[in-house]
C-alpha cells in the first residue's frame, strides 16, 4: 500500500511539474532576463559598497583601492563657485591680464636688481597676489567634459634653485586651488641648492604654517634639475607623479585631464599644453593649442601639427614623440619601471629626450592634453652661472645618443664632432641593462611609427646650404649682419666684421641661407624674421618654424639682394640698423655678400630646397563644386577677360561649375553685344553674362549672381583681379569640413601703372574703426600655428569670399536694401559670425587686384548712400555699440536708414548673438587699436621752432611726394586757421598732419635726414615720437638718440643727435596736456616691443 501510495504522489508531482513547465515555457526568455538584472543589480550593490565609502565630489576620503579596479562613472571635476569668484576679482595681474608698475618704479635700481637676478620682472610679480586668478584658455568643449569618478592619487613635485619667492608660491597655490583636493595627495617642492636667504627659514616657517599638504625637501649642494626632479619622486607616495617648474601657474581643472589617460592605461604619460606668462607684464596668452613634439639633430627641440587624424576633437588627448621638458604627468610604478631619469644626467639638458624616446621605446605612450593647460614663464636670459667646470648639456646629449639612438646617435655627432668627441659619456652600463631588461623597441622603430615626420623636415644629412658665413653691406663693407646678442623677437644690426668672412669667428655673424629657404643662425634656433611688412620694419630673429612665412628668405645673387615678396633686407649703415623696404635695384644700402655662395644651387633655386610653403599641401578630393560670380561696371576689356582666364586656367576643371558675369548697367558698348559674342564664341563651356537693365550697385549685382548660381559654393570676385597658383582648393576644404564657414584669399596688390604683382603683406585680421574704415589686426599667436594655416578674421576686406551657398541664403545673403556698395562687407561679416558661423582668411590662396588711384565713376545717387548703408548695418547689428559710429559724425548719421524691419526678423529668427559677444570673443584687441571713445591727444595745434620763432611745421603741397618743411606761423598756435600747420601728438604717439591724415615717418635714421609724411600705419616704429615737457625736444623713438631739429636757412625738418644745448631743437606746441607728456609710458596705445 505504501509502495502504491508513494507511486502515486510521484506521478501527481511530475503531472504538476510538467504543467508548470508548460504554463512558463512561453515566457522562459523573460524570467531569464528578469534573473539576470537580478544578478547584476545585487553584484553593482556589492562592488559598491567596497569601493564607495564616503567618496564624494571633492570628498575627503579616498579609498585605499587601486585605480584599474575602480569604476568608470564620470563627473563634473569644475570649482563653479571658484571660477565665478575669480571672475570678479581685481588687482595687478589678476584674470591673468598684464599689469605694469609705475614709471618710477619701472626705472629703480631694484626693479633692475630682481631682473638680473631672476630672468623677469621680479618687482612687479610681487605686486600681483600670489594667488591670483587666471585667464581660462581652455577650448570651450572642455568646460563641458567630465572625467572618470575614480581617478589616482598625485604626488606633485616642484624643484627650483634661486626661486623668485612670489613666482614659487604663485606656482604653488595655483596648484593647490585648482585641484580636487581628494585627488592630490601631497606637493613636493625640492630646493636644489639655494643660496637665497628667504628660500631658508622664512619658506620653512611659511610652509609648516600655511601649507599642510606641502613637504620641503633639501639637497645640501646644487645637483641640478634632473636630480632634485629625482629627489622629489623618490620621497613621494601618490600613484601618480606630476613633475611642475617652479614659475608656472595651474589653469582650472588642469588635474582630472591629466589622470584620466592614466586610469586608462597606467603606462601613458601625459603632458599639459603650457601657454606663455610675458616675463615683464606677467600676461597670461596662449602659445597655440598644441603641437606634436620632436627634434633635430643638433638636439633642438621642434614642434610640428597635429596630424588630422590624431586630432579627434578639441578636447582629446593625441600622441606627441617629445615632450617639451617639465611639465608631465606619469605613473609612479611605470616611472620606476623605465628606471627614473638617467641619475648620472647632469644639471639639466637632453632629459626630456631621454625620458621620451624610453616611454616609446619602452612599451608606454605620451599624449598632450588639451583641457589641461599652465602658463609658464620663459625667462629673457638665464641668471644662473654654469656650476660645472665642463659641458654637461652635451655630455647628457651624448649619453641618450648611445644608450637609446643606436646608428643614429651618428648624426647627431656629425653636426658638431669636435664638441662630442671631447665630450665623456661616463657609465652607461646601468640605463643599458634597464633596456635590455624591458626589451625596449630599436630607435628605428620610434622613427618610423612614432615620429616619421623627423626624416623629411629634418634630414639626418643635413642638404647643403644656398649661402653661408658672414652677410656684409656693401654700403659700408666693414660692417656686418649682428644679431647684437639683443635676444630672441629683436632687431638684429650691423657690426663690424670679422676677418674671415665665409667661416667667421664670431657666432653672432655666423648664418646659412639653408635649403629650408631661410636665413638660420649657424650656431643657434633662431633664424631671420619679418613680423611686420611696411617700409623700416625692423628685421628680428625668432625661432625657427621651418615653414617659410615671415622666415621666407632668397638671395638674388645678380643684384645682392635679400629678398622676400617684394620687399629687401635694407640698413642705414649710420645708424647701424637693419630693416625691410620695398626693392629698389639701385639701392647701394640694400646690396649684400655673403662669405660663401653656391651658385650652383643658387641657380637651382626652383627645384633644389624645401617645397615652396603652399606646394607641400594636400586637400580633400571630394572639395564642392564652385559657381564664381563676377560683377562688373564699365570694366576694361582686358582687365576683365584677364580676370576670367585666370580663374579657369589656375582652377582644378572639376571644382569649377561656372563662372557668371554680372553687367550692373555698363555703359561702354564693347560690355554689351561684343561681350556676348566673345563668350559663346570662346567661354560657352563655362561662362554666363547676365547684363542687368541699368545701374544698380555692387550688392544687387551680386545677389543678382548668387540667384543664379547652381554650384555648392558662391564665390565673389571683383573684375579687375587675377587668380594665383592653385587658389581655389585651400578656399573650399575649410567649407567642406564646416558649411557654415566663410574663406577669404589674400589679396596682392597689382599696381594700376605697371601691373607689377606685390605681396601686400603675409596676413592680418581684418577688423574696422568707428569711422567705418576698414582696418586690420595683427595676428595673435593663437590664430594661427604655422604661416599656410587658414586664421580667424572678424571682418572680410571686401569682394573676394567664398561662402556655401546654403549657409548664404540663411543669412539672407546681402541685405537687398543696401544700395550700390558700402558697409556691405561689415553687414556680411557681423552676421556670419553672430548667427552661427566663422570667417578665415586662407594665405595659400591668393588674387592680385587692382587698387585704382581714383575712382573714376560719378556717383549714381545724389544722397549719401554710404552713410545710409552703414546706419543700416549699425541699427541691425551692433546694438549698444551703434552709438560710437554715430558720434564720430551725427549730422551725416541723422540720415534715414530705411525700413529695418526684414533684417531684424532675420536676426530674430537665427537667434544671432549680441554685438557685444561679436566684441568680446571674436574681436577682443579691436578696442586697444581703435577704442569706441577717442583718447585724449598728448598735443596738439601748430609746432613752432624756439631758435626761429617765426617758423612752424606746415605740410608742404607736392604733387610728387608728401613733405614736411617750415613755413611763417599762423596767428593761432592752438587751433590754426590753416589746417597745413595743424599737428596731432596722439594717443598712438604719432604724429598726425590734420589736413592730409597723414603721419610723420621718419624713414632714414641718419644726421640731416628730412622729415616725410606718410599713410598712418599705427605700428609706431618709425612713426613713434615722444615730446619733452622740460626740455622741449620732440625724441624719435623711445631711445632718445635723434630729435627733430630746424634748418632755418632752408626751411626744412631734419633730424639731428639730440643735444640739450640746441636751441634749434626746441619746439613749442599750440595745447599740451601736460599730465599725460610727462608720463608718456603710462599713457596712450601699447608700447610695441
Amino acid at each position: 500500500m505504501d509502495d502504491k501510495l508513494r507511486k502515486a504522489r510521484k506521478a501527481r508531482l511530475r503531472s504538476i511539474v510538467r504543467s508548470t513547465v508548460r504554463c512558463i515555457y512561453p515566457l522562459r526568455y523573460l524570467v531569464l532576463i528578469v534573473i539576470t538584472v537580478f544578478l547584476v543589480l545585487l553584484f553593482r550593490q556589492r562592488k559598491q559598497q567596497i569601493l564607495d565609502i564616503g567618496i564624494g565630489h571633492f570628498g575627503e576620503h579616498f579609498v585605499d583601492v587601486p585605480y584599474k579596479s575602480r569604476s568608470l562613472e564620470k563627473i563634473d571635476y569644475h570649482n563653479y563657485e571658484q571660477i565665478q569668484n575669480d571672475l570678479n576679482r581685481v588687482g595687478p595681474g589678476e584674470q591673468g591680464k598684464p599689469a605694469t608698475l609705475s614709471p618710477e618704479e619701472s626705472d629703480s635700481e631694484k626693479r633692475k636688481e630682481l631682473y638680473y637676478q631672476n630672468g623677469f620682472n621680479a618687482l612687479l610679480s610681487d605686486k600681483i597676489s600670489i594667488n591670483r586668478s587666471i585667464a581660462d584658455l581652455r577650448h570651450p568643449s572642455c568646460k563641458l567634459k567630465s572625467y572618470r569618478k575614480h581617478l589616482p592619487l598625485a604626488s606633485v613635485v616642484i624643484p627650483f634653485y634661486e626661486e623668485h619667492w612670489s613666482t614659487l608660491l604663485r606656482t604653488i597655490y595655483s596648484a593647490l586651488n585648482r585641484s580636487p583636493p581628494h585627488l592630490l595627495k601631497e606637493v613636493i617642492i625640492v630646493d636644489d641648492g639655494s643660496t637665497k636667504g628667504f628660500l631658508h627659514d622664512k619658506l620653512e616657517y611659511y610652509v609648516k604654517r600655511h601649507l599642510p599638504k606641502v613637504k620641503l625637501i633639501r639637497q645640501h649642494e646644487r645637483t641640478g634639475l634632473i636630480k632634485a626632479r629625482l629627489a622629489g619622486a623618490k620621497v613621494a607616495s601618490g600613484d601618480v607623479l606630476v613633475f611642475l617648474d617652479s614659475h608656472t601657474e595651474a589653469g582650472y581643472n588642469w588635474l582630472p585631464p591629466l589622470l584620466e589617460p592614466i586610469a586608462e592605461n597606467p603606462k601613458t604619460c601625459v603632458c599639459p599644453l603650457i601657454d606663455v606668462i610675458d616675463d615683464q607684464t606677467f600676461d597670461v596668452h596662449p602659445q597655440d593649442e598644441g603641437g606634436r613634439g620632436l627634434f633635430d639633430w643638433t638636439f633642438h627641440y621642434k614642434r610640428i601639427l597635429v596630424k588630422p587624424e590624431n586630432r579627434i576633437s578639441p578636447t582629446e588627448p593625441f600622441p606627441s614623440p617629445i615632450m617639451a621638458g617639465g611639465l608631465f604627468a606619469i605613473a609612479a610604478d611605470f616611472f620606476w619601471e623605465l628606471g627614473g631619469y638617467d641619475e648620472e644626467l647632469d644639471i639639466w639638458g637632453a632629459e626630456q629626450y631621454e625620458i621620451s624616446f624610453k616611454i616609446w621605446q619602452c612599451g608606454g605612450r605620451m599624449v598632450d592634453t588639451p583641457c589641461s593647460r599652465f602658463g609658464h614663464i620663459y625667462r629673457s636670459y638665464s641668471p644662473f652661472p654654469n656650476s660645472r667646470k665642463y659641458d654637461f648639456i652635451t655630455r647628457n646629449h651624448k649619453r641618450v645618443a648611445e644608450i637609446w639612438m643606436d646608428e643614429y646617435k651618428q648624426y647627431i655627432y656629425d653636426r658638431d664632432p669636435e664638441r662630442y668627441a671631447k665630450a665623456d659619456a661616463g657609465d652607461m652600463s646601468k640605463m643599458k641593462a634597464i633596456r635590455a631588461k624591458l626589451n625596449c623597441k630599436p630607435f628605428k622603430w620610434f622613427l618610423q611609427e612614432v615620429a616619421p615626420e623627423i626624416i623629411e623636415m629634418y634630414p639626418p644629412v643635413e642638404p647643403e646650404p644656398y649661402a653661408s658665413g658672414s652677410i656684409q653691406n656693401v654700403a659700408d663693407s666693414s660692417l656686418c649682419i649682428d644679431t647684437m646678442q639683443r635676444g630672441r623677437g629683436k632687431p638684429i644690426g650691423l657690426y663690424p666684421c670679422t676677418n674671415n668672412l665665409a667661416e667667421p669667428t664670431n657666432r653672432n655673424q655666423y648664418f646659412v641661407h639653408s635649403w629650408h629657404r631661410d636665413i638660420q643662425l649657424k650656431y643657434g634656433e633662431e633664424c631671420f624674421d619679418v613680423p611686420e611688412s611696411s617700409p623700416r620694419s625692423p628685421v628680428t630673429v625668432f625661432t625657427c618654424h621651418l615653414h617659410q612665412g615671415n622666415q621666407f628668405f632668397q638671395y638674388d645673387y645678380k643684384t645682392q639682394q635679400i629678398k622676400r615678396n617684394g620687399l629687401c633686407i635694407d640698413s642705414d649703415p649710420q645708424a647701424k640698423e637693419v630693416f625691410v623696404n620695398p626693392c629698389e635695384t639701385n639701392s647701394i644700402t640694400q646690396r649684400w655678400k655673403f662669405g660663401a655662395v653656391n651658385l650652383k644651387l643658387m641657380k637651382q633655386w626652383k627645384t633644389y630646397g624645401a617645397k615652396f610653403m603652399c606646394h607641400r599641401i594636400n586637400y580633400s578630393n571630394n572639395l564642392p563644386q564652385t559657381s564664381i560670380i563676377v560683377p562688373f561696371y564699365d570694366e576694361h576689356w582686358t582687365t576683365l577677360l584677364r580676370t576670367v582666364y585666370s580663374v579657369i586656367r589656375r582652377t582644378p576643371p572639376a571644382l569649377l561649375k561656372e563662372i557668371i558675369l554680372v553687367d550692373d548697367g555698363s555703359l561702354k558698348h564693347f560690355l554689351k553685344q561684343r561681350l556676348d559674342d566673345y563668350v559663346a564664341k570662346n567661354l560657352k563651356h563655362l561662362v554666363r553674362v547676365i547684363h542687368l537693365p541699368e545701374r544698380n550697385g555692387l550688392i544687387t549685382a551680386r545677389l543678382s549672381g548668387a540667384k543664379a548660381a547652381t554650384g555648392e559654393v558662391l564665390l565673389f570676385l571683383d573684375s579687375h583681379v587675377e587668380a594665383g597658383i592653385n587658389w581655389l582648393p585651400p578656399l573650399l576644404e575649410p567649407i567642406a569640413h564646416n558649411y557654415r564657414t566663410c574663406v577669404c584669399p589674400f589679396i596682392d596688390v597689382i599696381k594700376d601703372d605697371t601691373f607689377t604683382l606685390v605681396a601686400q603683406d603675409e596676413g592680418a585680421r581684418g577688423a574696422f574703426d568707428w569711422n567705418m574704415l576698414y582696418k586690420r589686426l595683427p595676428l595673435r599667436p593663437e590664430d594661427q600655428k604655422v604661416p599656410s594655416d587658414p586664421f580667424p578674421s572678424p571682418v572680410m576686406a571686401g569682394g573676394l569670399f567664398a561662402i556655401s551657398a546654403k549657409f548664404f541664403w540663411e543669412l539672407g545673403g546681402y541685405d537687398e536694401k543696401l544700395e550700390i556698395w558700402g558697409a556691405e562687407q561689415y553687414e556680411l561679416s557681423f552676421k556670419i559670425w553672430m548667427c552661427g558661423g566663422r570667417m578665415l582668411d586662407a594665405p595659400c590662396s591668393r588674387v592680385g587686384h587692382i587698387y585704382r588711384s581714383y575712382s573714376p565713376f560719378h556717383s549714381a545717387k545724389t544722397y549719401d548712400f554710404v552713410a545710409k548703408n552703414h546706419k543700416r548695418v549699425a541699427e541691425v547689428w551692433m546694438d549698444e555699440y551703434k552709438r560710437y559710429v554715430y558720434a564720430r559724425d551725427p549730422n551725416r548719421y541723422a540720415i534715414d536708414a530705411g525700413d529695418l524691419s526684414k533684417m531684424k526678423q532675420l536676426r530674430k529668427k537665427l537667434n544671432c548673438k549680441p554685438f557685444r559677444w561679436f566684441m568680446k570673443e571674436v574681436a577682443p584687441d579691436l578696442v586697444d587699436h581703435y577704442p569706441p571713445v577717442e583718447p585724449e591727444d598728448f598735443a596738439s595745434g601748430a609746432v613752432q621752432n624756439e631758435a626761429n620763432v617765426n617758423l612752424c611745421m606746415e605740410e608742404l603741397n607736392s604733387t610728387v611726394e608728401k613733405r614736411i618743411g617750415l613755413s611763417l606761423c599762423v596767428n593761432n598756435k592752438s587751433t590754426p586757421e590753416r589746417s597745413e600747420q595743424h599737428f596731432r601728438f596722439t594717443w598712438r604717439r604719432d604724429i598726425k598732419a590734420v589736413r592730409s591724415s597723414n603721419c610723420l615717418d621718419v624713414s632714414n635714421h641718419s644726421v640731416g635726414a628730412e622729415l616725410q609724411l606718410y599713410h598712418c600705419h599705427n605700428l609706431q616704429g618709425n612713426q613713434m615720437f615722444q615730446y619733452d615737457v622740460d626740455t622741449k625736444q620732440i625724441f624719435v623713438g623711445r631711445d632718445k638718440i635723434y630729435c627733430f631739429e630746424a634748418d632755418g636757412k632752408n626751411r626744412k625738418l631734419i633730424l639731428n643727435r639730440c643735444s640739450r644745448t640746441a636751441e634749434s631743437q626746441r619746439w613749442r606746441i599750440g595745447q599740451m596736456n601736460v599730465e599725460r607728456l610727462r608720463n608718456w609710458t603710462k599713457y596712450g596705445a601699447k608700447l610695441q616691443n
